[in-house]
């Protein structure tokens, strides 16, 4: 997944000035360090988990984009959505270690502190260079 994130990115990039595009980059625990300050991250707390070890993040809604979320070292982590038992919303994220193949039956995967970039973009702008009017 993180390789689709990339790639998507990287379609951005090549037509960075004709989108509308926003960015920020977010320390672990959910602080802009710098970029856009229409960008918002939030985190939250599990109930049942110990604060320390495992929180998720949402950003917030900005007009009409949508944000792309990259860990700022890739190999290291996995987006996990958060599931409230039921269906997972992929509003709400967090970031766990990559399996490594055990299966452990354990409460929660604790999070991986890890830094991300927010990059957001209208949707309306990429169906626009699909269909080859940018």
């Amino acid at each position: 997944m993180i390789s689709d994130a990339i790639a998507l990115y990287e379609l951005l990039t090549k037509k960075w000035k004709d989108y509308k595009v926003i960015s920020a980059f977010f320390d672990w625990k959910g602080n802009r360090i710098e970029g856009s300050e229409n960008i918002e991250a939030e985190i939250h707390y599990f109930k049942d988990a110990p604060r320390d070890e495992a929180w998720f993040y949402s950003i917030k809604n900005y007009e009409d984009y949508v944000f792309l979320r990259i860990p700022v070292n890739p190999g290291s982590v996995v987006e996990s959505p958060v599931s409230d038992g039921k269906t997972p919303d992929a509003n709400f994220f967090r970031y766990i270690k990559s399996p490594d193949g055990f299966v452990r039956n354990v409460g929660h995967w604790p999070n991986v502190k890890v830094d991300f970039m927010v990059i957001g973009y209208k949707p309306k702008d990429l169906l626009k260079l699909a269909e080859g009017k940018m």
